[in-house]
């Protein structure tokens, strides 16, 4: 009877082990070191302009929106200045034509008066004579003579007539004076509906100046500032350094053997190289076009030059990491087959 050979019996476990090994090796296809940085922003206007106000200072933490410069155009200034000069102009108009108005009124007023009182006059000295004439008639005359008769009198008729002439004259000056009130009083219409389409332009105006404002675009850190209040600065020039508060971006270099491993999009491991337990995910967002000498700090041994692609991976901004922190990048592949298990297979 053949013996039983142990070596067969050990082969299998032997094979699974290393089926295991291979796996493992394939399973992180790629190991590199990068470190992490944070996005630089530099923030311009695109125009020409004055600074009128610097609002922060290098290193200074800042809020999303919060305002960080202004700064203003002599057009804008100028046509600010045009339209306030604009309002006082109508309401200097406005009240010139009130004073006017007012002025025809007064003039009415006294010419009213002046007629009324000489007619007033006229009307008290013939009641005078006519209350004088009809006591001497009661003295002198035994008859009773009729209170119409009294009142058919020329002096009573031409009384009548005065009166009734200080009506006629009183009637028209009042309606014009009625008529040159009202107008007083809708005086300010036109000037309400012209300081309302002048307030509109100057809120045009005010917006475009707006625009010469720089806010903070996140949370983050003022870098350098490279401008002064009352400076006229060009178009374009930056005006100050942004820096998010966490990196949201780190660079790496991979070995060149292995950069076929490593793809735009690809999902990466990135971990602290002091602290194993600060890990996010990252993303793959540039591939450098050239193999570069990849920085000391970043070789596996320090004092031998290795080549390799510069590789740019976008992490999220809630992070623990620090700027300029050096971290470890682990490509992990999904593709689970090896020699051995194809072997297997």
């Amino acid at each position: 009877m053949k013996r039983f050979n142990l070596f067969y019996l050990l082969l299998i476990p032997i094979a699974y082990l290393l089926y295991l090994a291979g796996l493992n090796m394939q399973t992180e296809s790629a190991f590199f070191y990068g470190f992490a940085e944070n996005k630089e922003t530099e923030l311009n206007l695109d125009v020409d302009c004055l600074i009128t106000k610097v609002h922060v200072s290098p290193g200074e933490q800042v809020k999303s929106g919060q305002l960080l410069l202004e700064a203003n155009q002599a057009k804008f200034e100028m046509k600010m200045n045009s339209l306030d000069f604009d309002i006082k102009e109508e309401a200097i108009r406005t009240q010139e034509e009130k004073l006017k108005l007012q002025n025809l009124i007064a003039s009415l007023e006294i010419k009213l008066q002046s007629e009324m009182t000489d007619i007033d006059s006229e009307i008290r000295t013939l009641e005078s004579k006519i209350k004088l004439n009809d006591k001497l008639l009661d003295q002198i005359s035994s008859m009773d003579i009729p209170e119409k008769s009294k009142r058919n009198t020329p002096a009573h008729i031409e009384l009548q007539q005065l009166k009734a002439n200080r009506a006629e004259l009183a009637n028209p000056i009042k309606k014009q004076i009625a008529l040159l009130q009202n107008q007083i009083a809708v005086a300010d219409k036109p000037q309400r509906i012209r300081n309302e389409r002048i307030s509109k332009e100057k809120e045009l105006v005010s917006k475009e100046r707006e625009k010469l404002s720089i806010y903070a675009p996140t949370d983050g850190l003022i870098g350098n500032v490279h401008c002064i209040d009352g400076e006229n600065v060009s178009s374009f020039n930056t005006l100050i350094s942004f820096y998010e508060k966490n990196p949201t971006l780190v660079k790496g270099f991979v070995h060149e053997k292995l950069i076929l491993q490593v793809q735009l999009q690809d999902q990466l491991k990135v971990t602290s190289n002091q602290h194993p337990n600060h890990i996010v995910e990252g993303t793959v967002v540039g591939l450098g076009t050239r193999i570069v000498e990849i920085p000391e700090r970043l070789r596996k041994i320090i004092d031998y030059k290795t080549y390799g692609r510069e590789v740019l991976i976008s992490i999220p901004a809630q992070n623990p990491f620090l700027q300029k922190e050096k971290v470890t990048l682990n490509s992990i592949s999904s593709d689970n087959k090896n020699f051995f298990s194809n072997l297997l297979n």
